[in-house]
C-alpha cells in the first residue's frame, strides 16, 4: 500500500513538473518568440505599405489627362508643369514631360495657334535669309512653318514666322537634352530628349557654356538648302562654338572595298567589310529628334553642358 502511494506521489510530482515546464515554455513562446514573430509580421506589413504607398502625383496626372480629354489644353499643360515641380519623384513625371513636349511642339508648328507668331508680308528685295534674320528665326523654320517647296518669294506674300528664342541644356551624366524657350527673358522647359550617347572631347571641362555655331544639312558631302526637296533626307549636323561638341546622329560604319590599285576600281569578287569607326565625340540623337531640334535651334543659341 505504501509503495503504491509513493508511486502515485512520484507520478503526480512528475506530472506537475511536466506541466510547469510546459507552462514556462508557453510563457516564453507567448512573451518572447510569438512577440518577435508578430513584430516581424508587423514590420513586413509596414514595408509593404511603404512600397505600395499611393503616388501623390498620380492623382494630379489623372486630372490633367481628364482636362486633355475635355480639350482644355492650356489648363492641362499648366497642371502637368505643376506636377513636375511639386512631385518631381513621381513615376508619372516621365509621361508628363512627353505630353508637355508634344503639346508645345503642336502649338509652335500649328498654323491655327498664332500666339507668339507673326504674319509677315514679303517686301520687295526680301529673301528667306533676310526675313529670318529680321525675325530671329531660321530659313528652315520658315519653310517648315509655311510648307514652302522653293525659295522664290513675291512681294505681298504672307509668311507665318515665329522667333526661335531657345536655349539647350545637355546633362552628360543623365544623357538628356532639354530645350528651353525664353519668354520675356525667362526660360522655361519646352521639350525633353533622350540622347543615344554623349561623349565630350577631352579638352572640354564641364560645366561649360557655349553657343550654336551653325547648322548643316549634307547629302553625299554636299550642303543642301532648306528649300531643296532632299532637305528632309539630308544628314543634319549642329556644331557648337567648341570643336567636337556637335549634335548629330550616331555614326554609321562605311563599307571598305578592296580596290585594284592599277585601275582604281573595285576588284571582281572583292569582299566588302565594315570599316572600323574611330570613337567620335558628340551629342548623339535619334534622327527624328535631331530633325526636330534642328528646326528650333539657330546660330547663336545658348548651349550649356552640365554633369
Amino acid at each position: 500500500m505504501a509503495s503504491t502511494q509513493l508511486k502515485l506521489l512520484i507520478f503526480l510530482f512528475a506530472l506537475g513538473l511536466a506541466g510547469g515546464c510546459m507552462a514556462v515554455a508557453y510563457w516564453i513562446f507567448d512573451k518572447e518568440l510569438r512577440r518577435e514573430a508578430v513584430l516581424g509580421e508587423d514590420i513586413k506589413k509596414m514595408q509593404k505599405n511603404i512600397l505600395s504607398a499611393p503616388d501623390p502625383g498620380a492623382k494630379r496626372f489623372d486630372a490633367a489627362v481628364e482636362l486633355i480629354k475635355l480639350n482644355q489644353l492650356d489648363s492641362a499643360r499648366d497642371a502637368l508643369y505643376k506636377l513636375l515641380v511639386q512631385f518631381p519623384e513621381s513615376p508619372t513625371c516621365i509621361e508628363a514631360r512627353r505630353i508637355i513636349g508634344e503639346m508645345n511642339m503642336d502649338s509652335i508648328f500649328s498654323p491655327s495657334q498664332v500666339a507668339g507668331k507673326k504674319d509677315y508680308i514679303v517686301q520687295p528685295g526680301d529673301s528667306l535669309g533676310r526675313i529670318a534674320a529680321k525675325n530671329e528665326t531660321t530659313v528652315d523654320m520658315i519653310v517648315r512653318m509655311n510648307g514652302l517647296v522653293g525659295t522664290t518669294l513675291q512681294p505681298g506674300d504672307h509668311l507665318l514666322v515665329v522667333p526661335l528664342n531657345f536655349d539647350v541644356v545637355v546633362d552628360v551624366s543623365a544623357g538628356t537634352v532639354t530645350l528651353l524657350r525664353n519668354v520675356n527673358g525667362r526660360p522655361y522647359q519646352f521639350r525633353w530628349y533622350t540622347a543615344v550617347g554623349v561623349k565630350m572631347p577631352p579638352n572640354v571641362r564641364i560645366p561649360v557654356e557655349l553657343t550654336i555655331a551653325e547648322k548643316q544639312a549634307v547629302i553625299e558631302g554636299k550642303g543642301v538648302q532648306s528649300g531643296d526637296p532632299r532637305f528632309v533626307e539630308a544628314e543634319k549636323w549642329v556644331p557648337s562654338s567648341k570643336p567636337g561638341v556637335v549634335f548629330r546622329t550616331v555614326p554609321v560604319a562605311k563599307a571598305a572595298v578592296v580596290v585594284d590599285d592599277s585601275k582604281g576600281v573595285p576588284k571582281a569578287g572583292a569582299v566588302v567589310a565594315p570599316e572600323t569607326v574611330a570613337p567620335e565625340s558628340g551629342i548623339f540623337l535619334l534622327p527624328e529628334d535631331l530633325e526636330e531640334l534642328f528646326a528650333l535651334m539657330r546660330k547663336g543659341s545658348k548651349l550649356t553642358v552640365v554633369r
